[in-house]
């Protein structure tokens, strides 16, 4: 079974879809190829907290329409406890350095990336840092 991890702006793009009309190909690429498909969806929890902490999560629709999408049993929401030590060394190593846009919630999703017993095989991110560095580990993105 192939696993596809999911980055904030998936959900951004999904719920706020006036705002992300160019994403919006993209989205229901994704959004079809989670409901036809037989993959493991791989939700890194940081990426809940980045979405749910906008002010885009405060539309009520939106809200309820989440908890209708987060409620699928597809998705395996992943805590970040095993990935986060490592994740904020090599954040404040990049940061002390001033190695262009770096960000904690883009450093446990790549440390998720190295864990073989998660196994990811696809990326959803618009993110270009995130999309080179899940290139470089031969990961399928779909942006």
């Amino acid at each position: 079974m192939k696993s596809i991890i999911l980055d904030t702006g998936y959900w951004i793009a999904l719920f706020n879809p006036e705002k992300e009309i160019d994403k919006q190909e993209v989205v229901e690429f994704v959004s079809n190829l989670i409901d036809e498909n037989n993959y493991k969806i791989i939700i890194p929890f940081p990426t809940l907290y980045e979405f749910l902490d906008s002010k885009l999560s405060r539309k009520k629709a939106s809200k309820l329409n989440l908890q209708k999408e987060l409620s699928k049993s597809k998705y395996d929401k992943v805590y970040d406890d095993k990935y986060r030590e490592k994740a904020l060394k090599t954040f404040t190593h990049n940061f002390s350095f001033n190695v262009g846009d770096i960000s904690l919630v883009d450093e446990v999703i790549k440390e998720m990336i190295f864990d073989d017993n998660l196994r990811t095989d696809i990326i959803v991110t618009f993110d270009e840092s995130l999309k080179n560095f899940a290139k470089s580990m031969n990961l399928e993105v779909i942006e």
